[in-house]
């Protein structure tokens, strides 16, 4: 249906008021000639007065309206667009407000989303924190009960409750740390360093855990023993390292191993962390990284883990505009690859 424009709208407008009084007026014995000049006169005067009306105050108020609408859609692209258009000022009203329900719709699913979104992270930390504080709050009451008489049993209970605190410090530590990410926060201080060197300094930070696994640490750079030049924040890529490295000893299998391997590309160096443990099934890879996310609730109960490291190492890795992988089957083991860009002075002497 073709909208109608101040100009068609009078028109017609102005065409039932002549028709109406021509009607009327054959009631009249009035000569039929002067009833015709009558008529007409009436529709120009119906179609002036009309015409005015609706372009003052109708379709000005309506353009009023437009602007009001097209200043609440913040679409620069989309108001150019419509602005340039010959569309009258209906089929834009319509266009508009069309437009705004969509973008609303989409804000309120947003935010319901988000409100979704932030009550699971405030369940999710509500329990993380319940379990160190309640076996704290347990071992501390039972030495006040009695048992601090017993230099064993006190010995033993202080040295638990000693774990849980620290448990709980590094909990709220990766925390802030999250929060300073999704707050947008996160800064890198980028620097060029041998992606070699550090690799190597994280295994021997981590060599005391891993033999207590009887895990070997190991790195494949397929006999090259040049230094790898990258430009990255250095303290960051070194969290995602240990955090990577500390997770394949942690659900690894004893006696296995976890490697380190590095592949060159033109303009970047992927990093992978493989290891032969228990693997990660399916049906969890697409939701590996996200916060709280448990592959196995249970193993928690042995293996203690704030839930929130793979969530910083995604975050590190895509702050540096680069991407985080993996592949994994159960009772196989993992590969977590990540990219890091090459240093501009190694790219040009390769």
């Amino acid at each position: 249906m073709r909208s109608l424009t101040p100009l068609s709208l009078s028109f017609y407008l102005a065409i039932a008021v002549g028709v109406a009084y021509g009607a009327i007026s054959l009631i009249f014995p009035v000569p039929i000639f002067y009833t015709i000049i009558s008529a007409a006169i009436v529709t120009l005067l119906a179609f002036t007065i009309c015409y005015f009306g609706v372009s003052r105050f109708l379709y000005t108020r309506i353009e009023d309206i437009n602007s009001q609408i097209i200043g609440s859609i913040q679409n620069t692209v989309f108001k150019n667009k419509m602005q340039s258009r010959s569309a009258d000022a209906l089929e834009k009203l319509s266009t508009y407000v069309k437009r705004l329900i969509q973008e609303k719709t989409i804000e309120i699913d947003n935010l319901k989303e988000l409100e979704r979104m932030r009550k699971e992270f405030l369940g999710d930390v509500a329990h993380e924190l319940r379990s160190p504080i309640f076996n704290v709050q347990g071992y501390i009451h039972t030495l006040m009960e009695g048992a601090m008489e017993d230099e064993e049993v006190r010995s033993r209970f202080l040295n638990k409750a000693a774990k849980h605190v620290d448990h709980l410090s590094i909990l709220v530590e990766d925390l802030v740390t999250i929060s300073r990410i999704e707050a947008g926060e996160l800064k890198l201080e980028l620097m060029e360093f041998d992606i070699k060197e550090l690799i190597h300094e994280v295994i021997d930070l981590l060599d005391l855990s891993a033999k207590q696994k009887a895990i070997t640490l190991q790195t494949k750079y397929n006999g090259n023993t040049d230094p790898v030049i990258i430009k990255a924040d250095l303290q960051k890529i070194r969290q995602v390292l240990v955090n990577l490295v500390n997770n394949s000893i942690k659900y690894g299998r004893e006696n296995g191993f976890t490697t380190i391997n590095l592949l060159d590309a033109q303009n970047d160096i992927t990093v992978e962390v493989a290891d032969n443990g228990e693997g990660i099934a399916e049906q969890h890879l697409a939701r590996i990284f996200e916060r709280f996310y448990r592959v196995d609730k249970a193993r928690v109960r042995t293996e203690p883990s704030t839930g929130l490291g793979l969530a910083i190492v995604k975050h590190f890795v895509e702050a540096h505009k680069q991407k985080i992988l993996v592949t994994s089957r159960e009772g196989v083991g993992s590969i977590f690859s990540f990219t890091l860009e090459k240093a501009k002075e190694l790219e040009t002497l390769n």
